[in-house]
């Protein structure tokens, strides 16, 4: 199984949304479109150093995630 990242928006406003944990990037695609999600991208590895900590995705856009 992958996890995926995704937002939504409410009022305006976008909020990270819950995670999807699906085997394919199709399969979370389907599960975000049926929930009114936007998928991001699938969730790879959390790196910590310096105390700064970031994580790689499989980017779907050009948007850069912090």
């Amino acid at each position: 199984m992958k996890i995926f990242l995704t937002e939504m928006t409410k009022d305006g406003i976008t909020h990270p949304g819950p995670n999807i944990i699906a085997e394919s990037i199709e399969e979370a695609k389907a599960a975000a479109e049926s929930n009114n999600l936007i998928l991001l991208g699938e969730f790879k590895e959390i790196f910590i150093h310096n105390d700064l900590m970031s994580y790689l995705d499989e980017q779907l856009s050009d948007k850069v995630l912090h």
